[in-house]
């Protein structure tokens, strides 16, 4: 019965990814913004991965912990070595996504996230040289610590979570 429940969890997850628009602009979810980065920004001669406003992101970057039974869960996440990512998460509904708008420059990356568990994923993606992204990484846990995951999704279309 556990492992059917954690089945139906990741299908829900991996459904409210793949067949939704986006989040209205009066959403709880779309409030959910991890504060910029503080750091001073690099120079124009040197485009580089970072933090930014949200209006100012080429990726909309949605973190989540689908885990109840690690919860929370400590999740870093760099791309092309830049960690942009270390925090706890908190399982709380499984409706917990939270944003973080990056400036990424066009071209070829390499996303890697590891977890306070020891799963670790790395995966390339492709930024275009115009128009902004959205992706998702989301932690999950099977009940009996066998199915222990990543996942990460990333499309050109606006996100929704239900």
């Amino acid at each position: 019965m556990d492992r059917l429940r954690a089945a139906i969890l990741s299908t829900t997850t991996l459904l409210a990814l793949v067949g939704c628009s986006g989040p209205a602009p009066s959403s709880p979810i779309a409030s959910r913004t991890a504060p910029p980065s503080r750091t001073a920004p690099p120079s124009p001669a040197a485009p580089t991965v970072r933090v930014v406003e949200e209006d100012r992101a080429d990726l909309h970057l949605w973190v989540t912990n689908q885990s109840f039974r690690d919860d929370p869960v400590a999740l870093t996440v760099s791309i092309d070595g830049i960690e942009i990512v270390d925090r706890h998460f908190a399982v709380e509904n499984q409706h917990n996504f939270v944003l973080f708008p990056v400036q990424v420059p066009p071209g070829r990356h390499v996303l890697r996230v590891v977890s306070g568990t020891g799963v670790e994923i790395q995966e390339t993606f492709t930024m275009p040289e115009a128009g902004r992204q959205y992706a998702a990484i989301d932690y999950e846990n099977a009940v009996d610590d066998a199915g222990r995951r990543v996942n990460w999704f990333i499309r050109s279309t606006p996100i929704a979570f239900a």
